[in-house]
């Protein structure tokens, strides 16, 4: 092989190799082109990704506030009608009064909080006498709205609606055989929302002074009783409601003032109008003070004796007095007793000389839920002494279904209704829904 053969071979290997190399050359940058694109490509749909889930978490967390805040608001509303922020073990083994005092005192420490609660009863009555029986039916509808603007002020409404007169329109005594009846009813027939009460209150000095101003129920205050003084969960026969002598006017506009010592002895003084027209309301003022000492406080065994007295404008300014008394033993058993005596001219005005009562309760709870068995025993006498004194007598037995429902049936007798000679029995069944 020549030279020039060998120098043309390594020639043409020489450029077969460039060939080569420019060849993977062009290959390695048409591989390479092709995977940075697609990398940009992929960096740019992470990109989108990202910025796609920043807006997600962005909205998720919009959502998720605007649920938090009707999920508050919501919270806020059925906490209105939660029950399980005010009654405790032994709330419904108290009178109404004391539910009412419960409520309110759980609204001071929620100041600018509105709430509601309330309760609705009904009560069927079979009454008959030795000529005739009838049949009636009882509705009754309250709501109570309060709310405290303070812990030392709270403001209170009870509106109230009620259906039919019960048993006294055919059988009249002088305490009625139905403290929830009165139909608000115009003459019409529509059905009518009242206003019960509606009053403001002012605490003072660690609770030593209470003011309340406003439509009242001096009954709330006066001749109250923890065993008998509810006609919606206790006795429903007037006579154990509160004093049939007791000669109080009705709702009005009124003030009431209590001091209160040691927690254990008051003094409360009120005054009221003799109506609730709104008219001239310092004039006929009727005037009412009591005392108070209650023993050991919230036990088992607490006792309270309240001696009261008023003077009445319509009766001339006649006056009355009472003295009432509960005492509890063993958390479980209560007794009661009530006692009332008018000057002539209040007995007159009111038709009620003198009355007494005394009774017994029995309250207990059973896997959670609350059994009271109730009985009474009272004598109203007449303004007129030459009729004869009436008898009254009432047995009750009161079981809770559930936490909102309570269902009793009772057994009341009155002798010598209305001080003539006429006995009515009367059988009665309850039920009552608090909410």
């Amino acid at each position: 092989m020549t030279p020039a053969t060998i120098s043309s071979q390594i020639r043409q290997i020489v450029s077969l190799l460039m060939l080569l190399l420019i060849s993977v050359q062009i290959k390695s940058q048409t591989r390479v082109e092709p995977d940075s694109v697609r990398h940009t490509q992929t960096e740019a749909e992470f990109d989108s990704l990202r910025q796609a889930l920043r807006q997600m978490k962005r909205d998720i967390d919009a959502l998720r506030q605007a649920v938090d805040s009707s999920h508050s608001e919501m919270n806020q509303l059925i906490s209105i009608f939660d029950p399980n922020e005010t009654i405790d073990e032994d709330f419904q083994s108290r009178s109404r009064r004391g539910r009412v005092d419960a409520l309110l005192q759980a609204i001071t420490k929620q100041p600018g909080r509105l709430q509601f609660n309330g309760g609705a009863t009904s009560i069927y009555q079979n009454s008959r006498n030795r000529r005739n029986y009838h049949n009636t039916f009882t509705g009754s509808f309250d709501i109570y709205a309060h709310t405290a603007f303070s812990p030392n002020s709270l403001l209170f409404f009870d509106l109230e609606a009620i259906g039919g007169n019960g048993p006294d329109q055919y059988y009249p005594n002088l305490a009625g055989a139905n403290g929830d009846a009165g139909s608000t009813q115009s003459s019409d027939g529509t059905d009518r929302l009242t206003i019960l009460e509606a009053w403001t209150e002012f605490t003072m000095l660690n609770k030593a002074i209470t003011i309340t101003a406003g439509k009242i129920d001096l009954t709330n205050y006066f001749d109250n009783n923890s065993s008998a003084n509810d006609e919606t969960m206790q006795f429903i026969s007037g006579s154990f409601i509160n004093s049939a002598a007791f000669a109080v006017p009705a709702n009005s506009p009124g003030v009431r003032l209590r001091t209160t010592l040691l927690n254990k002895y008051h003094f409360q003084f009120g005054v009221s109008s003799s109506d609730n027209s709104g008219d001239e309301i310092f004039h006929d003022i009727y005037r009412i003070g009591s005392l108070g000492w209650t023993v050991l406080p919230g036990t088992g065994f607490e006792s309270n004796l309240r001696i009261y007295g008023y003077q009445h404008p319509l009766a001339n300014h006649g006056c009355g007095w009472g003295v009432s008394f509960d005492k509890i033993m063993f958390n479980d058993y209560h007794i009661f007793g009530r006692y009332g005596q008018n000057e002539d001219n209040v007995a007159q005005l009111w038709g009620v000389k003198q009355a007494w009562s005394a009774g017994t309760r029995f309250v207990k709870t059973i896997a959670n839920q609350t059994l009271a068995i109730g009985l009474a025993y009272g004598e109203n006498f007449p303004y007129n002494d030459q009729i004869a004194k009436e008898q009254v007598a009432e047995l009750y037995f009161r079981r809770q279904v559930n936490q909102w429902i309570h269902i009793s049936p009772h057994v009341q007798g009155i002798r010598n209704a209305n001080g003539i000679e006429e006995d009515v029995l009367i059988f009665a069944v309850r039920t009552h829904f608090n909410f």
